[in-house]
């Protein structure tokens, strides 16, 4: 009985350990690509979204979209059409699992794509929790390829030289329009 009830736990020792590696292989690929995973609270979300002034008319770009709630929040309760860009396969297949769930298939999509070399120029608004050098490396490629009055929104680190149209220093916000 003991002999079965090891051989019924062997498997299940083996998922675990199987995610638990998965799990550290992503959280370290995604740091190397610009951003470590760090899920941002939905009500920080809304406000990003709020600060934004996103609408019905807007395109919203998560940069590192990781789970996939700012592009569901954004078009679930902004109206707005999402593209999430995210590296990890892990968290790009959940995120395509949950918008087939939601039901979100016309109004958001996601890549697994290196932000870097996506076209951003459709956007009307940028969503990025990234890293302070990340946020440098991007400004060049933001301010070539977005429109002219596109919003970046930037949790936590700021884009240096930039005026800031708006933030919320409580949840580190900061709000930026192209010119």
């Amino acid at each position: 009985m003991l002999i079965d009830n090891l051989v019924a736990l062997v498997p299940i020792g083996c998922l675990v350990l199987l995610i638990a590696v998965v799990g550290i292989i992503s959280i370290l690929w995604t740091d190397l690509k610009g951003a470590p995973y760090v899920a941002t609270p939905h009500q920080t979300v809304r406000r990003m979204l709020e600060l934004a002034e996103v609408g019905s008319q807007d395109v919203v770009y998560d940069l590192g979209s990781g789970d996939g709630r700012v592009l569901w929040i954004a078009a679930q309760e902004f109206g707005a059409r999402a593209v999430g860009i995210e590296i990890d396969p892990f968290r790009y297949a959940w995120t395509k699992l949950f918008i087939h769930l939601k039901r979100l298939h016309q109004q958001v999509v996601v890549f697994r794509k290196d932000f870097f070399q996506v076209d951003l120029s459709s956007a009307t608004v940028i969503t990025a929790y990234l890293l302070r050098d990340t946020n440098l490396k991007m400004m060049e490629k933001l301010a070539s390829e977005l429109p002219a009055g596109a919003r970046v929104v930037s949790r936590k680190y700021q884009f240096p030289d930039w005026d800031l149209v708006r933030e919320d220093p409580v949840e580190e916000l900061y709000v930026y329009r192209m010119e």
